[in-house]
């Protein structure tokens, strides 16, 4: 497959008629332009073994601790939590002006803090007596620290400096995506004063300068010798991701006469995250990361990251893209891990964590559980290929999708197979195995005895 995928590239680069700066032999699997450029447009992914998951350990004592402890927490704060809001409602008329907000202590005994601008402790007792709820003077309103965070982003947030804000519990939390130098050094230059209730959390990760904006390939430590001289701009952030949608993204990235685009994303140029690599790897493709880390993605195939496809509008990002390589929409891509490998490992995974579900929801033995899921498998490669409005084949559903529905509530022990009883709504062996089993489970059992 690699030697066949290799060729075709390798024809690609003839009848393009470039000619490589290396000499007669291309420096890795592209066409070429005149100019040099390179243009890859498809790349098998590169091996790679999924890792089989490893069987989850008993809980820790810490981690058994932590659980009591949450529902501790859980148990408190619903036996007052009517309490709370009622005497929340209360503050709010009652002592306009001084009460500020509440929240639950959850750390130790939980309790609920009442937070005032004056005399905290005294003014809670005038309403309540409860042992758990306590008082607490504070120096900020809510609306002056909402204030502050406005301030913030309105002051920073130009300069790409403000990665997210919340309002703690007596406190604006301010993360910021520099070092603590870079952005001491910009409030200085601004001649600003940072507010008293705003806490500062800089980034941890490598230091960036600030406005570094994305250079030639030529220029750029992140692009091998090799590959430097036929790449146009291997454009990358210049900040830490903040705060990302928790939704899987994927993105096709091919090259272009020397600029990287997105042809699934209207042919967009990319811009990649802060600390993106480019290598060639040992089968001689332009790949991301570095070679020999699992699951690295190459140029020609899709990555896949956590976050949403975003379109880019900063100046100093989109200026260097667009002068390298023309007017068009820049996107960001949030990652750039293969996803067929993280398909793969995903199978796997989940076919792992469906031979454990059939043990520990019905019961079935370890080397029955591993049968079924075999037997599935099979049952399900010998159906029709379905196929989408567009007659696009879609992949066949994944083992674990069926057991993601557990059997119907029940109300009524009646309503249980024999040898079960209701259990919170569902049928249970005294052993805590669910019924009834699934309609495929007890086809599978029937020919497996």
């Amino acid at each position: 497959m690699l030697t066949m995928a290799a060729a075709m590239l390798a024809g690609c680069s003839a009848s393009s008629g470039g000619v490589s700066s290396q000499g007669d032999s291309p420096p890795f699997h592209a066409g070429f332009s005149a100019a040099g450029y390179a243009t890859i447009r498809s790349a098998p992914p590169a091996p790679f073994t999924p890792a089989e998951p490893v069987e989850p350990q008993p809980p820790t004592a810490e981690e058994i601790a932590a659980g009591k402890q949450f529902q501790r927490v859980a148990d408190f704060q619903n036996s007052v939590m009517d309490e709370v809001s009622a005497l929340q409602d209360r503050l709010r008329r009652a002592e306009r002006g001084n009460f500020v907000s509440v929240y639950y202590e959850n750390e130790g005994d939980p309790s609920v803090v009442f937070q005032f601008l004056r005399a905290g402790p005294a003014t809670l007792r005038k309403y309540t007596q409860h042992p758990r709820f306590f008082g607490k003077t504070v120096r900020w309103s809510m609306e002056q620290m909402m204030a502050d965070a406005d301030w913030m982003w309105a002051t920073f947030g130009d300069d790409r400096v403000m990665q997210s804000s919340g309002i703690g519990a007596s406190q604006v939390d301010a993360y910021i995506s520099v070092s603590e130098a870079d952005f001491r050094a910009l409030v200085k230059r601004k001649g600003v004063t940072i507010p008293e209730s705003v806490t500062l959390h800089f980034n941890t990760a490598p230091v960036v300068p600030i406005n570094n904006p994305p250079r030639p390939a030529i220029e750029d430590d992140a692009v091998p010798s090799i590959a430097a001289p036929h790449i146009r701009i291997f454009p990358r952030a210049d900040r830490p991701q903040g705060s990302v949608n928790l939704i899987e993204s994927r993105v096709l990235i091919t090259l272009e006469d020397g600029c990287f685009r997105a042809p699934d994303r209207d042919n967009a140029l990319v811009l990649f995250p802060l600390g993106a690599q480019l290598f060639v790897d040992s089968d001689n493709y332009l790949a991301f990361a570095s070679d020999g880390w699992p699951g690295y993605a190459r140029v020609g195939e899709a990555v896949t990251f956590t976050g949403s496809v975003n379109e880019v509008s900063t100046p100093e990002l989109v200026g260097p893209i667009h002068a390298a390589c023309g007017s068009s929409t820049v996107i960001a891509v949030g990652g750039t891990a293969s996803a067929a490998a993280s398909s793969a490992q995903d199978a796997v995974s989940s076919r792992a964590s469906t031979v454990r579900s059939l043990r520990s929801s019905y019961g079935i033995d370890a080397d029955q559980a591993e049968r079924a899921v075999v037997w599935l498998e099979r049952r399900q490669a010998a159906q029709p290929v379905q196929r989408d409005e567009n007659g696009i084949a879609l992949p066949p559903l994944p083992v674990g999708a069926y057991l993601n529905s557990p059997p119907r509530p029940v109300m009524d022990a009646a309503e249980c197979p024999p040898g079960s009883s209701p259990q919170q709504f569902i049928c249970r062996t005294p052993e805590g195995w669910m019924r009834p089993l699934p309609d495929w489970l007890k086809e599978f059992l029937e020919q497996d005895r």
